[in-house]
């Protein structure tokens, strides 16, 4: 097996395998990617179980999948347009709460219009939500493109766009609370926090306003299913003379002279594992920001920001999922696609606070996705239909079982799952009477499921939480403490598929150099 190569990427998420693709296609490089899991792409894998049933970890829909939008330019210059996007129905989206639905359009000026015939008496402080998101979305823009310059014409962008950092960064209850009356209208707005992790009182108002933006002209889903972007971009690596290596663990980041020079692996086969190493004169980590800082590299190495980093990276975002199959089409119950955003309350702070509550069998909130219905792919008659729970679950509650291997954590283990399948399956019958009666198949990834295969710590889905002292972190960039040592992913921009995304393409146009950002902008029109 070669043992060098010209970049080594470590992890396959949205992040890794941007960054891979890219500097495989714009400069040639023979890229080694290496992933822990057994399955490629991160969060953007798929699974699949007898009956023709699959399901998405991380991958529900997308925003900006449009053709000429320029983040679906970049995507199928990454995927080399083997990835096709199906736009979801309109609503695209729906809000549910105990006494009322709120559906969302996928055309900004009717989101708003529907938002204002429902909430009259605030039309004024609506519009100038709108117009702030807009302004959010600039400076995140601008927070972007610094993450990829050198450190002083970083903090040269920074100072010209000071004038909306306050309105950025200030927390999204902040900014409900100053602007808003209406309880209820404020709980409407922030009904999208599950997908940045984090309730109004912590978010930056900036994730919030990205994500809002994100799908103001709906959302989208890959034909086939999200696992067809890993293997695109697989295909690209190895055209390009690359490799991507599963079941490789990376422990250590090999350091010479203060400079990143390989990476130690543990590479497991069947219950043997052996220890690798592989250089490279570039490393680049999608593993995030605190596994890269205070796990991979060698204590000596200097890391300024390590505290900063494990204090935030105690507020991640865990979840449990649950996978469902069914036993006709959900259809009949009147599902078409769409999402749902389930409450039981307008508080969604409050909510947040008692998440343990599907312990005791009381389910607060959860989202609710249908892949089958979305997929232009699978036969509407086939008996393969497929759904998905999402709902906030803290670490601490399966943290006794850390120690124990996958599939064989016990019956206590199993027993909880359960519990809390079946408060989730009952928040969502409630709403949808006989929706549980559909369900004939139902399986549980908890947090430690997600710690096993990404090692995130604490199964924390989205990385360090996207809070106001995070994108205050100047630190926090694509260039690193360690020389040739470089970050990618998530943590680099912000939560997401899209967000991921863009982190790699911040890294690889560092690593382009100068005009890194023109050619890959270049690149992707050219392409399209």
């Amino acid at each position: 097996m070669a043992s060098h190569y010209d970049l080594i990427v470590i992890g396959s998420g949205m992040g890794g395998l941007t960054v891979a693709s890219l500097m495989a296609q714009l400069a040639h490089k023979r890229v080694l990617v290496l992933e822990r899991h057994f399955k490629l792409g991160g969060f953007t894998h798929s699974f699949a179980r007898p009956g023709n049933r699959s399901w998405d970890v991380g991958l529900h829909y997308v925003g900006e999948m449009a053709s000429g939008e320029l983040a679906r330019e970049v995507f199928d210059l990454i995927t080399q347009n083997r990835v096709k996007w199906h736009k979801m129905p309109s609503p695209f989206e729906k809000f549910v709460y105990p006494d009322f639905t709120f559906e969302v359009p996928d055309n900004e000026n009717d989101y708003l219009e529907a938002l204002i015939n429902r909430f009259p008496d605030e039309e004024a402080a609506i519009r100038r939500y709108f117009a702030d998101i807009h302004d959010a979305r600039k400076w995140f823009n601008t927070y972007v493109f610094a993450q990829s310059t050198p450190a002083f014409s970083a903090s040269l962008l920074r100072f010209f766009s000071r004038g909306k950092e306050q309105l950025a960064l200030c927390t999204t209850g902040e900014y409900l609370s100053k602007h808003f009356r209406n309880p209820r209208l404020k709980a409407v707005l922030a009904s999208q926090w599950g997908d940045y992790g984090l309730p109004p009182s912590e978010s930056a108002f900036l994730i919030h306003a990205v994500i809002v933006s994100h799908y103001l002209k709906g959302g989208y889903y890959p034909a086939g299913g999200a696992g067809t972007i890993a293997e695109s971009v697989a295909s690209v690596i190895e055209a390009y003379g690359g490799r991507c290596l599963l079941n490789h663990t990376v422990t250590e980041i090999l350091t010479r002279e203060g400079k990143a020079v390989g990476v130690k692996a543990t590479a497991k086969k069947g219950a043997q594992n052996r220890e690798v190493a592989f250089y490279a004169p570039v490393i680049v980590s999608d593993a995030g920001a605190y596994t890269t800082f205070c796990r991979l590299l060698p204590g000596e190495a200097a890391v300024p920001f390590r505290s900063e980093l494990e204090r935030m990276a105690k507020k991640g975002y865990s979840a449990v999922s649950v996978y469902l199959g069914f036993k006709a089409n959900p259809s009949i119950l009147g599902f078409s696609g769409a999402n749902h955003w389930i409450f039981a309350d307008d508080d969604h702070d409050a909510i947040f606070k008692n998440q343990n509550g599907m312990l005791e069998g009381r389910a607060l909130c959860c989202f609710l996705s249908f892949p089958s219905l979305r997929d232009p792919k699978r036969d509407p008659n086939a008996r393969s239909h497929t759904a998905e729970i999402v709902a906030p679950l803290p670490y601490e509650t399966v943290e006794a079982w850390q120690s124990y291997p996958w599939r064989r954590r016990g019956r206590d283990y199993e027993a909880l799952k359960h519990r809390i399948a079946e408060a989730l399956l009952n928040l969502v019958d409630t709403y949808y009477p006989r929706f549980k009666a559909l369900v004939d198949y139902c399986e549980v990834a908890t947090p430690l499921t997600v710690e096993t295969f990404t090692g995130h710590p604490l199964g924390s889905i989205y990385g360090l939480p996207a809070v106001p002292e995070r994108y205050r972190l100047s630190q926090l960039r694509v260039s690193t403490p360690v020389k040739n040592l470089y970050l990618t992913g998530a943590d680099v921009v912000s939560p997401g598929i899209v967000g991921a995304m863009m982190g790699g393409v911040a890294t690889t146009a560092h690593l382009l150099g100068r005009l890194g950002f023109w050619r890959i902008i270049s690149a992707a029109k050219k392409h399209g």
